[in-house]
């Protein structure tokens, strides 16, 4: 069975309402909901260049950066900003101490899920 990546960016969604209406604290909400955002568009688009490109995957963390410069190399520029720009709300949401203010969190949250529902569409 295929696991749907994408399904990460429903759980993103999920995860930011709930922290949008205070059902479960709001910071961590929004941390996990664009850690989940980025990691669905990531997936996605690994598997996407892997199925329909040749990508070949290192499967250990350097394929973070080389997938997304596999996309740059393609000339799909537009996927390659995305998931750029996802993966440094991720890097500042999961490794940036809770006292390390990130600014408005809940619209990183909402760029995130965005950015990711975006690189989904185009990948298709």
């Amino acid at each position: 069975m295929y696991f749907s990546w994408s399904q990460f960016v429903e759980i993103a969604e999920h995860l930011k309402e709930q922290g949008d209406a205070n059902r479960v604290p709001q910071e961590a909400a929004y941390r996990c909901s664009v850690s989940r955002a980025y990691y669905g568009a990531y997936r996605h688009a690994l598997n996407y260049a892997k199925d329909t490109g040749g990508y070949i995957p290192n499967n250990n963390g350097t394929d973070h950066a080389k997938v997304r410069f596999w996309y740059k190399d393609k000339k799909e520029t537009e996927i390659y900003r995305r998931l750029n720009r996802l993966h440094q709300w991720r890097i500042d949401c999961d490794y940036n101490e809770p006292f390390q203010e990130i600014a408005n969190l809940s619209q990183c949250a909402c760029s995130s899920i965005t950015e990711a529902q975006a690189i989904i569409a185009a990948l298709k």
